[in-house]
């Protein structure tokens, strides 16, 4: 069977996983919360003729057992009975059920919920037509490494200083050594890319991730950002991502053009 992928020039083979961010914990409702924003729109009574028309995208699967970090499958189509995914690994979560599963198509990225119907005899996973699916014509935007400082004051006047791991047009996520902050609270933050700019916004964690003895908690968030303040982080975004970009980038953080 032909990759889609590899036939057509607009879709990067970067894994879909790249562009999604860490799991870890969440239950697979709220863990897609985290995304419903970034979708254009959402299809009730779904009719899934531009997600079935196409074959050979990737896509990525997230049992709900909230210790699945999600598992990187190949979509096939769907036949009478559903929706048909090939393990593009041949590790995949030992017992899926309800899964939340994101495909990326010719026609943009979808995301949705589905239950498992059954595995058939040459390993090709079938699963049940969702009722409700989330669109986004355009594909998602990778979430791109960042070093360096991040602070963040507390609604108790408290500021706590971390070190960044990831951004993307809509999140963050840093380490924390201490104090503890818990998933649903809100801070000021402040950062900046090196050569870009800095960014002062507000920030509602959304998880919190036990992963680094020396550099702390992985912390999680969402970024609450008003019109001017999306500008920038789309910038600092594109200047991280494109580095080519920093030559002109100097004036947003002159006097009067910060936000």
């Amino acid at each position: 069977m032909t990759d889609v992928a590899a036939t057509d020039p607009s879709l990067d083979q970067t894994p879909l996983a790249a562009f999604l961010p860490l799991r870890q914990g969440m239950n697979i409702a709220d863990y897609h919360l985290l995304l419903v924003g970034e979708f254009d729109r959402s299809m009730v009574d779904f009719s899934p003729t531009l997600l079935c028309q196409g074959k050979g995208q990737q896509a990525m699967i997230f049992a709900a057992n909230p210790e699945d970090p999600g598992h990187s499958f190949q979509f096939l189509g769907c036949d009478q009975q559903g929706l048909r995914l090939r393990p593009r690994q041949h590790v995949v979560w030992g017992a899926y059920g309800k899964v939340l599963i994101f495909v990326e198509g010719v026609g943009g990225v979808y995301s949705f919920f589905s239950d498992l119907e059954g595995i058939d005899s040459q390993g090709i996973y079938h699963f049940r037509l969702p009722a409700l699916v989330y669109q986004r014509k355009t594909r998602l935007r990778r979430r791109l490494h960042l070093d360096g400082e991040i602070v963040l004051r507390r609604r108790s006047g408290e500021t706590l200083y971390g070190s960044l791991h990831d951004l993307s047009l809509d999140g963050a996520s840093f380490f924390l050594s201490e104090p503890e902050i818990q998933p649903g609270e809100s801070a000021l933050v402040e950062f900046a890319v090196l050569d870009c700019g800095r960014c002062e916004t507000v920030i509602t964690t959304v998880r919190r991730d036990s992963r680094s003895a020396v550099r702390g908690d992985l912390i999680g968030g969402r970024l609450l950002l008003t019109k001017e303040q999306r500008k920038k982080v789309e910038h600092l975004y594109l200047c991280l991502e494109h580095p080519q970009y920093r030559h002109w980038s100097s004036h947003l953080d002159k006097p009067g053009n910060s936000f």
